[in-house]
């Protein structure tokens, strides 16, 4: 066969355009803000979401939405950790960003500063909802391996998950555990009723049965709306029975929205005590009622309770209702450092200023401080920030302070942050203020000053590198290079 005519050699390919090069100085500071932003205005986002999704009989529309609101913030995350790697690179400065603190920041803002084995326990309970057994029995494994807060519930809903998968002699184990690891459980009332189910099971739950809930749901609907008196103990016995959560929530709301004082009695019992999770639910309930007995009787459940979850909802329902003097009142007398940290927050959220000052008093430790400092951001007290920040003896403290001076909406922020870097003797804190000047757009007129005053060599020269990227945006950042240049 002849040969094979060569191949014509390949055009050449056209450079590739060169990458938009990012206003990074710019762009840091007002992600930073943003992330902070939704730290701080978290609780007002969920009460929306909990408005808008309280009348769904069904919690999935409730699930996707928050599942999107995650996702939202874990990409804000990821993109503020590349912005602050590639001014490391580009600067060769050391930032004090972590990526995974960042994320695991992100995840806990979704969940209210619960941590992962909240988020892993309410995954397997929408697992349940949605009859994928084996993905729950995971969940709720990994969270009883933990043996936090959240291992009881995950036990019983483990053993609940095995005897739907026909696995009755794991589901008694697990239920035998319960019993034996955690003797004064509030699970041990249900998992009687689970025991008795596991001992009478038949194998898997077969498909027919899954839609038994449902059918039970709108039976218990139909005759709640039509006669209370008769459907409120068929409810209690839906409560104490083994039933799914989905369900057992469900008819806790439809006792909810029933007016009569029996119903209201029901609620007040469950929230007082029992199955934690329908605990939490209740109290929900409760504060959307606005009964005036209500804040009483949170206040008594939150000092008898050491469980978490339900100090929680109790803190969310006293910040909702900016009811700051019982707020004052817990924290008060909580020892938990993240129970206290929620508390501080809920009261920079109420606009509790003189109550935020006097709890900063009696701070002693750095966390505490940096804590109550971060209630403040946007709260119009610039000149008591100033005075931490010019004062405290510790560094962490001073760069916690400047932070919130730049988000305050009152008074010279800028000038405030000029006056204390003239006085700061800490080159990280110093390196803090010259972050938040930098983040003022079309404003570097000040940062040109305490660049001109500077005398340290290291200092000076991340002046100038920042202000060679705020060019575009002041006139001022032009005319100060060209002064240098022409000297």
């Amino acid at each position: 066969m002849p040969p094979m005519a060569p191949m014509p050699p390949m055009p050449p390919m056209a450079p590739m355009p060169p990458m938009p090069q990012l206003d990074l100085d710019i762009q840091i500071p007002d992600i930073q803000v943003q992330l902070d932003n939704i730290s701080q205005n978290w609780p007002e986002i969920q009460e929306k979401i909990d408005m808008a999704t309280a009348a769904m009989l069904d919690s999935r529309l409730q699930d996707e939405v928050q599942d999107k609101i995650q996702d939202k913030v874990a990409k804000a995350s990821e993109k503020a950790a590349e912005v602050y790697a590639k001014m490391a690179d580009k600067y060769n400065f050391k930032f004090d960003f972590n990526k995974d603190l960042a994320m695991q920041q992100a995840r806990a803002i979704y969940s209210g500063q619960r941590g992962s084995d909240d988020g892993m326990y309410n995954n397997g309970l929408r697992a349940i909802d949605d009859h994928q057994y084996e993905q729950a029995l995971s969940e709720f494994n990994t969270v009883v391996s933990h043996a936090g807060t959240r291992a009881e519930g995950a036990l019983y809903w483990k053993a609940y998950v095995l005897n739907k998968l026909g696995r009755t002699a794991d589901a008694q184990a697990a239920i035998d555990t319960l019993r034996k690891t955690y003797p004064n459980s509030h699970w041990l009332d249900d998992s009687k009723a689970l025991e008795l189910e596991v001992k009478q099971s038949k194998g898997p739950v077969s498909p027919e049965s899954e839609n038994d809930d449902d059918m039970k749901l709108l039976a218990l609907n139909g005759l709640m709306q039509s006669d209370p008196e008769k459907a409120l103990p068929l409810v209690q016995n839906l409560l104490k029975g083994s039933h799914s959560p989905k369900l057992k929530r469900n008819a806790l709301y439809v006792i909810a929205e029933s007016g009569t004082p029996k119903a209201q009695q029901m609620i007040e019992q469950i929230a007082r005590g029992g199955n934690p999770d329908l605990q939490v639910r209740a109290i929900q309930f409760m504060s959307e009622k606005r009964n005036p007995e209500t804040p009483k009787i949170l206040l008594e459940i939150y000092t008898s309770t050491s469980d978490p979850a339900v100090k929680r909802a109790i803190l969310d329902t006293f910040s909702n209702n900016r009811d700051k003097g019982r707020l004052m009142t817990l924290l008060a007398g909580e020892k938990d450092g993240q129970l206290r940290q929620q508390a501080i927050q809920s009261l920079g959220n109420t606009d509790g200023q003189p109550e935020l000052w006097q709890i900063y008093q009696s701070e002693t430790t750095t966390d505490g401080k940096i804590a109550v400092l971060g209630a403040m951001y946007r709260n119009g007290n610039l000149e008591k920030l100033a005075e931490v920040a010019r004062t405290d003896k510790d560094p962490k403290v001073r760069q916690k302070a400047i932070e919130v001076i730049s988000t305050q909406e009152s008074g010279n922020p800028t000038a405030t942050l000029v006056s204390l870097y003239s006085s700061e003797q800490d080159e990280k804190v110093k390196n803090t203020i010259i972050d938040h000047l930098s983040g003022r757009r079309g404003d570097c007129k000040p940062l040109v000053d305490v660049a001109k005053s500077e005398k340290d060599l290291k200092l000076k020269m991340r002046l100038v590198e920042r202000l060679s990227g705020m060019t575009r945006s002041c006139q001022a950042a032009t005319d100060y290079l060209q002064e240098i240049l022409s000297k």
